[in-house]
C-alpha cells in the first residue's frame, strides 16, 4: 500500500498586509467603470446597478468594458478608460 500524501494549507512564507483603496466620499457625479465578463446576464447585472446607482447615489455615467471571454485579461484600452474611473465594479454572471 502506498502512503497519503497531505497537504498543508498554510502559507509558507509571510505575506505582506496591504492597504485597501481609499473609500471615495460622494458617489454624486462620479464616474463608475465596470467590467463585463461576458457570462451570461453579467451585462443585465451592469444594466441594474448603473441604474440603481444613478438613482440612489447620482452617478454621473457609467464606462462599460467587456471581455472576450471571463479567462481573458483586459485590453491595453479598456484598462486605460476604467483608470480615468472614481470605481471600477467586477461583474459577473450566470
Amino acid at each position: 500500500m502506498t502512503g497519503i500524501t497531505i497537504l498543508n494549507p498554510k502559507v509558507s512564507q509571510p505575506v505582506a498586509p496591504i492597504t485597501g483603496a481609499t473609500r471615495i466620499a460622494d458617489l454624486k457625479g462620479a464616474v463608475i467603470g465596470f467590467v463585463d465578463n461576458s457570462k451570461q446576464n453579467a451585462d443585465h447585472f451592469i444594466e441594474r446597478v448603473g441604474a440603481l446607482l444613478r438613482e440612489n447615489y447620482g452617478i454621473g455615467a457609467n464606462v462599460t468594458v467587456r471581455k472576450r471571454a471571463p479567462k481573458d485579461e483586459l485590453a491595453a484600452g479598456d484598462l486605460a478608460e476604467l483608470v480615468k474611473c472614481a470605481a471600477v465594479i467586477q461583474c459577473y454572471g450566470d
